[in-house]
């Protein structure tokens, strides 16, 4: 053990050792660690020399704690003091070296077999007898530091009561983010004096650096806040921090919200999760605000989708026909579509015809409109449907003036709608 672990150190420190001549069996039987993976943790490396000893070997003293999350991990950078005298001794001090990312992925490739750092503390929950269920223990790893590492830590920070957020972070010079600090929501020093600001220079944080497999481990953990934690969950859940919902609930309401779940049986599921809706650690806002955006991505999907359909029902139909709206980014405004069948109508009963858009479809609250007409019988027959992002006068002169373009150039003479102003007078 004592071999792997002073092979990794810096070169300068290892001649001092072999100078020394202290073997490796006397090191490690110092250290007292045994070859167990979590021992290679020493934070610190202290030799101190005795030129007085007769016999010509060293006394060597190694400071280690193999203990997780004491001191810095196995992972530090290396570092060599000066040598000093102490005692009638040199003093040479360092730990191991910190990985070098170069050019690297922002974040691990995903592994299925590998033990996400939550499922791995659920696990080991029962072993614990303080009753904590998230622990971050110097040495654990994550795949990346905004989908699981800030998550793991909020997670705690719910758990002890106190909220979290991003602090500072280093590049290499590849422009390669190499370290990164998440810090209590406390931290740092108020940005005004006799401020409401709950800023009280809070020491707790976790630093993460690069591992060399691209991911992310903890290499310190404070864990010691200087201020009142939160006690009930009501507290809690004002904290900015929490408002944020994690991938793993993301992917929950996501799911419900596709099978077309409403908001309010959406967070009485979450909260039997939790055991009951003053649990939850987040607000009932926030997830009226993620459902919000899972509903416009759904849209702009289903949109997509629908436009995927057209060119089947073209070729099963060949006079049918189509047309959409753009904005600047590509994604679709409007959409105008018709039938053989309905461009045959208009061309007979085509004088008059109403156009309403007051119904809404539920899922994406985007205005969906029919034109309509009535034929010699009195039936109602349909020319062409519509579908718009928003009720504005130039998406209903577009739809107009496309309509009249797919009717090849019938004009409109008589047009009935409801009372939005948006509709009046449209310049076809």
């Amino acid at each position: 053990m004592a071999a792997d672990f002073f092979g990794d150190l810096e070169p300068s420190l290892q001649s001092q050792l072999a100078q020394v001549g202290g073997g490796v069996g006397e090191v490690e039987a110092v250290v007292g660690c045994s070859s167990q993976p979590h021992c290679v943790a020493a934070a610190a490396t202290t030799v101190v020399v005795d030129d007085s000893s007769s016999n010509g070997s060293a006394n060597s003293v190694v400071g280690a704690n193999c203990k997780a999350g004491a001191g810095v991990d196995s992972h530090a950078e290396a570092s060599i003091a000066d040598a000093g005298e102490v005692g009638g001794g040199a003093v040479v001090s360092g730990w191991k070296r910190r990985h070098r990312v170069g050019k690297a992925l922002p974040e691990r490739a995903l592994n299925s077999a590998r033990i996400t750092a939550l499922e791995q503390t659920l696990r080991d929950f029962p072993a614990r007898a303080n009753g904590e269920v998230i622990v971050p223990e110097v040495g654990v790893t994550f795949d990346s530091i905004f989908g699981q590492a800030y998550d793991f830590y909020n997670l705690y920070s719910w758990e002890r009561g106190f909220g979290v957020r991003y602090g500072k972070s280093r590049l290499n010079v590849e422009r390669v983010k190499c370290m990164q600090e998440i810090l209590c929501g406390c931290s740092g020093k108020p940005q005004a004096t006799n401020s409401h600001s709950t800023r009280c220079l809070c020491p707790a944080l976790i630093r993460l650096l690069r591992s060399k497999d691209n991911g992310w481990y903890i290499c310190k953990h404070r864990d010691n806040n200087s201020h009142d934690l939160s006690a009930s969950f009501g507290e809690r859940a004002h904290w900015p921090s929490h408002k944020h919902i994690d991938t793993y609930t993301k992917d929950l309401v996501k799911h419900l919200r596709e099978n077309n779940v409403n908001l309010g049986k959406v967070y009485s599921i979450i909260g039997s999760f939790f055991g009951k809706m003053e649990n939850v650690p987040f607000t009932k806002r926030a997830l009226k605000t993620l459902c919000g955006k899972i509903s416009s991505e759904q849209a702009d999907d289903d949109v997509r989708k629908t436009i995927e359909v057209f060119p089947e029902m073209g070729a099963a139909d060949p006079k049918f026909t189509y047309n959409v709206q753009v904005d600047d980014d590509n994604r679709i405004m409007n959409l105008l579509w018709t039938t053989g069948k309905g461009r045959a109508q208009y061309h007979y009963f085509g004088d008059a015809i109403t156009f309403d858009t007051t119904y809404r479809t539920n899922v994406y609250d985007m205005p969906f409109g029919l034109i309509v007409g009535v034929n010699s019988h009195f039936q109602s027959v349909i020319f062409a449907g519509v579908l718009l992002r928003e009720e504005k006068v130039e998406n209903f002169e577009w739809v107009f003036r496309e309509f009249v373009k797919m009717m090849s150039g019938k004009n409109l003479v008589t047009i009935l709608t409801d009372n939005s102003l948006h509709q009046k007078n449209p310049r076809v």
